[in-house]
């Protein structure tokens, strides 16, 4: 059975706060662990072991998955376009530099900066990814010539700040489920910045979520944080990844904000919004 959706990044822009609000609505049916990332870095495992990691659950009306290498990787665009080419797409995006910065902090946080120099600059430039990602307009116009517009779903990181309820409304509405349903975790911030001060104590926790979730715990897991197991946890074992990362030189960000203003100002057309804050915020 096809998936109905997927979702698309970009990365850093808010998409495990949507992946969230998408698997706790009782019509949607996800995959335990995600990014699967098969149309990027998984394609040679068939379209059997796609479909396979969303089990078919009686009563679930919708069926998708979120990685967000889609919406930058070369080919991808393609590859979902042969597997169904009437299939839903959501993306989410944020300012550019903020992304980047985050993009920064999360591998920072994940141990995969190797060098004893964490500031930004540094990673700025050795790097690419950090640039390239935040080409908006280059990046989704590929898809938009590919994908009917009606068919795209696309919502800003401001969007979820000012108003979570309408944007889990309008992205239930877009999936064609009932949109009336609220999320528990709607107000809740996801991948908060961090270090873990234990690894192994971190892994099992991972663990144990994912054991959980695959056995279709994914309330009692909600409940768990609900009652403060998981606010613990991070109060316990959470060092704000800011202890380690200096922040940014102001000129670096003014550099790069003017490297993505061209970009920028096409994102805002094709959009038909106002994102000139995040060219001068």
């Amino acid at each position: 059975m096809k998936m109905d959706f997927i979702g698309i990044g970009a990365q850093k822009c808010a998409s495990t706060w949507i992946s969230t609000v998408l698997r706790a609505h009782p019509d949607i049916a996800m995959p335990a662990e995600e990014p699967l990332d098969f149309f990027s870095y998984r394609f040679e495992n068939g379209y059997r072991w796609y479909e396979a990691e969303v089990a078919s659950v009686s009563g679930k009306a919708c069926r998708g998955e979120m990685s967000q290498s889609y919406f930058h990787e070369p080919g991808v665009v393609e590859r979902v376009r042969e597997y169904r080419d009437d299939i839903k797409i959501v993306v989410s995006l944020r300012d550019p530099v903020e992304r980047a910065l985050s993009q920064h902090r999360h591998l920072v946080r994940l141990g995969a900066v190797p060098s004893a120099d964490l500031s930004f600059e540094t990673a700025l430039a050795t790097n690419p990814t950090y640039r390239e990602q935040g080409l908006y307009f280059r990046h989704l116009s590929r898809w938009l010539e590919v994908f009917r517009q009606d068919q795209v779903h696309i919502t800003l990181m401001e969007d979820i700040r000012k108003d979570p309820d309408h944007v889990a409304r309008s992205l239930y509405r877009f999936l064609g489920v009932n949109e009336d349903y609220v999320p528990q975790d709607l107000h809740e911030k996801r991948n908060e910045s961090y270090v873990a001060r234990s690894r192994a104590t971190h892994r099992v926790m991972r663990g144990l979520s994912r054991t959980i979730r695959s056995v279709g715990g994914e309330t009692v897991w909600r409940s768990l944080g609900g009652a403060g197991f998981r606010r613990l946890y991070r109060n316990l074992n959470h060092r704000p990844v800011t202890d380690l990362v200096p922040d940014p030189n102001p000129a670096t960000l003014a550099e790069l904000r003017a490297f993505y203003a061209t970009d920028l100002g096409q994102l805002g057309a094709l959009l038909q919004r106002d994102v000139t804050n995040w060219i001068e915020p």
